[in-house]
């Protein structure tokens, strides 16, 4: 008598059946929904420390609305250096000038004056405890500034431009010690009754007061949480430099940023200053302290540059 063997199952069902498929199965959805809770995760993580971070947005001046067509040029040479300061918490405007004749004295006079209310000004706007803003204009030597730089990039908050470079710097404070770093002016503000700061360095002509060469430094206060503070600044220059005619002329030019500093960081701006003011009378706007860098040999040869700093104490 012949055995008898049944039909053999299917491929398909014998498969279904094989308990390895089945753990196989299991183990890889496990590791799809594991790799989607990472996935996640991670993404919560990079947006919650984006935010955590200090930032700085800089807007290139070439994007900017082109400058106010430039004042006629001045018919006598300036011969008297001015300090203009004003801000939102009590305008004072310093302002002096001269003829081109006779005017050493008054000039003179003039500045001395002009330092002393200065000096009297920064006194005022520092007095008391709050939270305040120190600005700082310095030369700083190239290898100085490139070492700033790297740092800068390091926090991931750098922009470079053809015109400027600006950024975030970690431990503001204790690197403006060191060498190739020389201060030449300081301005400290308290930030408790104003949101809108505003002064300026430069040279103005009597024969015509809306000319005035040097910068203007505009400082908005957009929000301070906690230790952190978030602003605007904008530097304005009013500079004779080359036309494409190849004669000097007046030019405007802006320089913004947005900024978000801290106690633990500060802020800094490159690149605002021509080496050389091509005015006349060059002694004279180099007689004020942001302005000295002109009669340095170092900046004149391209070896040093003009540097902006914004430090943030909320004590």
């Amino acid at each position: 008598m012949e055995s008898f063997k049944p039909q053999a199952a299917p491929w398909y069902q014998t498969f279904i059946k094989n308990p390895v498929v089945h753990v196989a199965l299991l183990a890889a959805l496990v590791g799809v929904g594991g790799f989607y809770l990472y996935q996640n995760n991670q993404s919560n993580t990079m947006n919650v420390a984006s935010k955590a971070r200090p930032m700085v947005q800089v807007n290139s001046s070439k994007n900017l609305p082109p400058p106010p067509p430039a004042a006629p040029e001045p018919q006598v040479a300036m011969v008297a250096s001015s300090v203009t300061e004003t801000s939102a918490n009590g305008a004072t405007t310093v302002t002096t000038t001269a003829s081109s004749t006779d005017a050493n004295d008054e000039v003179s006079k003039a500045l001395t004056a002009a330092r002393a209310v200065e000096k009297e000004n920064r006194a005022v706007a520092t007095k008391g405890s709050g939270p305040h803003l120190t600005v700082i204009y310095a030369e700083v030597a190239r290898p100085a500034l490139g070492r700033l730089m790297d740092a800068s990039r390091g926090t991931g908050q750098f922009m470079n431009f053809a015109d400027y470079s600006a950024g975030i710097i970690p431990g503001l404070n204790k690197r403006l010690q060191t060498p190739g770093i020389k201060i030449l002016h300081k301005e400290e503000r308290n930030l408790d009754t104003s949101k809108t700061l505003q002064w300026s360095y430069g040279l103005k002509d009597r024969t015509n007061p809306s000319v005035e060469f040097g910068h203007t430094t505009f400082i908005e206060i957009a929000d301070t949480d906690g230790a952190s503070l978030r602003g605007n600044l904008e530097i304005q220059r009013t500079w004779k430099e080359a036309g494409p005619t190849g004669g000097f002329e007046i030019q405007r030019k802006s320089f913004p940023a947005i900024f978000e500093i801290s106690p633990e960081t500060g802020f800094f701006m490159a690149g605002v200053m021509p080496p050389q003011s091509n005015l006349e009378n060059d002694d004279e706007l180099a007689a004020i302290d942001v302005y000295k860098i002109l009669r340095s040999p170092q900046f004149r040869a391209g070896e040093s540059e003009f540097v902006i700093f914004v430090e943030y104490d909320n004590k």
